[in-house]
């Protein structure tokens, strides 16, 4: 009876302070996929695409959003019901993660090139910033790394630069 009391609490503690009650998963909403439509069109395969509610890492900061394995993780902070209802901001940084979603799906291995990228970026000192890009006229898109990508689709939607995603000879 001790015993299975004592389990319980431990239990009930392990579940209260992983934020187990609160995980949510979900699929995008219709209004996601049309927002992320008019950078990506059907390059993805947005019924495959789940949001968590969670931190992919344990150490995953409240703003940093990550999407290492065709999946979204963001902190419960940051998570909504459908982006495409945010703010511009909260709609840009989507847009980046829906990015490595397609590179996933493409067969890119995402967790492991950003873990080089971003341990490139501590070992520089953060002099190197793997995010920083010039757009190269005749320079495909997946020649940009991992992170370059995400801007540049961030950017795409924002009309900053033309959706060489859709039209590559732009």
């Amino acid at each position: 009876m001790i015993k299975n009391l004592f389990q319980n609490r431990i239990l009930s503690y392990c579940l209260d302070y992983f934020k187990i009650w609160s995980l949510h998963v979900r699929p995008l909403t219709d209004n996601e996929i049309t927002l992320a439509s008019t950078v990506f069109g059907n390059l993805i395969d947005y019924q495959q695409v789940r949001i968590w509610n969670t931190p992919f890492l344990p150490w995953q900061p409240i703003g940093m959003f990550m999407a290492p394995i065709g999946a979204i993780f963001v902190n419960p902070e940051n998570y909504s019901l459908d982006y495409a209802q945010e703010s511009q901001v909260y709609q840009a940084v989507f847009i980046h993660e829906l990015t490595h979603v397609l590179q996933f799906q493409q067969g890119s291995s995402v967790l492991m090139k950003g873990a080089i990228l971003q341990t490139a970026y501590y070992l520089s000192l953060k002099h190197y910033n793997p995010y920083a890009y010039t757009l190269k006229k005749h320079k495909a898109f997946t020649d940009y790394n991992i992170e370059q990508q995400g801007d540049i689709a961030r950017d795409i939607f924002l009309g900053k630069i033309p959706n060489i995603l859709l039209n590559p000879k732009k």
